[in-house]
């Protein structure tokens, strides 16, 4: 079950970066795929970003680094 809800998180995310889906329509098939899962909340958190993050570059990460940065910047003033 868990490798399932894996794979489909995944390619529910490949799909929203190829810009198939709004970020609404990501919502709504998290949360319906959340209820269905009876997961942890800590178990589906870690699914999420693994899925999040599987196709990601290095240029990725380093944007991610860079706003995180600057988001602890502001928050620091």
């Amino acid at each position: 079950m868990e490798l399932k809800l894996k794979k489909s998180l995944e390619q529910l995310y490949l799909n929203y970066y190829d810009g198939l889906y709004t970020e609404h329509q990501l919502k709504y098939m998290l949360l319906k795929l959340y209820k269905q899962s009876d997961l942890s909340d800590t178990k589906w958190s870690e699914l999420i970003l693994d899925a999040q993050w599987k196709h990601a570059t290095e240029e990725d990460y380093e944007n991610k680094r860079r706003q995180l940065r600057e988001k602890n910047k502001e928050d620091g003033k």
